[in-house]
């Protein structure tokens, strides 16, 4: 029997967020250690590590061996407690259950921790100490990651998503099995190459057409004979470290000049098509324009800035201020975040109506500050639900103790948690049907498109105050060098 580690462990690291990713917000997530990391993913689940165990375990010649399986809304950076525990852990598993034949990492690729600039180059390169130079490591990483040259020199492949947003979780996972799964067999021999583009991408669907050149190339360059796996990962800028921005990955079969002459060639297919991939935003009031139009389905706005999915803290109140303003009616939120605002209402009680003054709980500036509001409480939910969209279908989800409120003819879900609305399941688990609804917020920069792209008759982003502004003109970066 062939060993195989697996490793999970994730975050996307806004370093300009105060919130860091402690312990517990591990644990809001996925906190799983030893054999219950496979129970919890093994079979309907979309995410890279339930696909590796679906390529390797069918195979019957493989033990896979479970270390750790973490994942965290994105914050601020990983404490030294959590990131010290996954690397001894990582390490005590090598020496107990090896030698190993194989690595096979679930990884974000944009992770900053206390004392750990570079998080995943760090733990590959202790990987790589204890596994050997000989034994494979392939990894998969968000699109955002900010591939380092270390993370480079220590996997054998790194296998980014293609696509934003993210529906090829899965497909990536397999992607990455199947290239472990053929080196086993000595069918291929991995050898990568990297380069850096240094260009700080704003948050860019993939869907526009200024970037469509870049996909078409890479795809024109994977076609050639010996290439495996050709990408490029858009990086993170609110992650604010040295080795920022755009990346491409060339994996081919045994040919290194092959894998430098492909990378070479892309790289200078992006330093070229940097003048055309910008965005613009309309105003607030530009969008609430649009949105109070008539029209079959609702318009969707999503408020980027405060988009807990890129470390935002999910609790400005820009939006909700507005529309309370303008007396526009038939606005549901998903959401505002205000812990002691959920335990008011669950104190006041379901059918109560009460006066708060809700979200807005961090920096002024940034949040807008918190809104008074008259709020009728239509019920009080544990806040749990499974992702039903195409994007980690299947995946148990939570906002934690959540307040339905009735605000002046709109619906707001007051939570507990920030979490990214991937798709409506988080609505229907309030009660809320969307599809009923003429305007829906949520905070969210293009993730939100995969699955309210469905049923929205047109989807605004906006860019406003917060912690997780979409372009990067906007950031006062500490770290990065261009």
């Amino acid at each position: 029997m062939k060993k195989i580690l697996s490793i999970q462990f994730r975050h996307e690291t806004n370093c300009f967020c105060p919130a860091p990713a402690n312990e517990q917000a591990y644990r809001n997530t996925r906190f799983h250690v030893g054999e219950e990391v496979f129970t919890h993913q093994r079979g309907g689940t979309g995410t890279e590590l339930g696909a590796f165990l679906k390529v390797l375990e069918a195979r019957g010649d493989v033990e896979m061996v479970p270390t750790v399986g973490l994942n965290a809304t994105p914050s601020g950076p990983v404490t030294s407690g959590v990131y010290d525990f996954v690397r001894s852990e990582v390490a005590r598993v090598i020496r107990e259950k090896g030698p190993v034949d194989g690595v096979l990492a679930d990884l974000h690729g944009a992770m900053v921790a206390e004392g750990h600039q570079d998080g995943e180059g760090d733990l590959l390169e202790m990987v790589r100490e204890l596994v050997g130079w000989e034994v494979p490591v392939i990894c998969t990483l968000d699109l955002h990651a900010n591939i380092t040259e270390k993370m480079a020199r220590c996997a054998t492949a790194l296998v980014p998503y293609e696509q934003y947003p993210h529906i090829d979780i899965y497909d990536t996972g397999l992607r990455a099995a199947q290239l472990m799964s053929d080196t086993l067999d000595g069918k291929i021999k991995p050898v990568m190459a990297y380069r850096r583009v240094p260009f700080l991408l704003p948050l860019f669907p993939t869907a526009r057409e200024e970037i469509q050149p870049l996909y078409a190339k890479a795809k024109e360059l994977e076609a050639r004979e010996g290439a495996l796996c050709v990408r490029f990962a858009h990086g993170f800028f609110p992650a604010d470290i040295e080795e920022m921005g755009m990346t491409v990955t060339a994996v081919v079969n045994g040919d290194q000049a092959l894998a430098d002459s492909i990378a070479d060639e892309l790289a200078a297919a992006i330093e070229a098509q940097i003048p055309q991939l910008k965005i613009d935003y309309p105003t607030l009031d530009e969008a609430l324009d649009i949105a109070i139009q008539p029209g079959e389905g609702p318009v969707v706005l999503a408020d980027a800035s405060d988009n807990p999915g890129a470390g935002a803290l999910g609790d400005t109140t820009h939006i909700l201020r507005r529309i309370l303003e303008c007396g526009i009616t038939g606005a549901a939120f998903t959401s505002i975040v205000d812990p002691k605002g959920v335990a008011a209402c669950e104190k006041a009680g379901v059918g109560a109506t009460v006066e708060l003054d809700i979200g807005g709980g961090s920096d002024a500036v940034y949040s807008g500050g918190p809104v008074h509001v008259t709020a009728y409480i239509k019920a009080i939910t544990d806040g749990k639900f499974r992702y039903t969209g195409v994007m980690s279908h299947g995946v148990s989800c939570s906002h934690g103790k959540t307040a339905v409120l009735e605000i002046a003819g709109n619906t707001v879900l007051l939570t507990s948690l920030p979490k990214q609305p991937l798709d409506e399941a988080c609505f229907y688990a309030a009660g809320i049907d969307p599809l009923k609804q003429k305007i829906l917020v949520v905070k969210s920069a293009i993730h939100f498109r995969a699955a309210y792209g469905l049923i929205a008759r047109e989807m605004i982003a906006l860019s406003l105050p917060g912690y997780a502004v979409p372009v990067p003109d906007e950031y006062e970066f500490r770290h990065w060098k261009g």
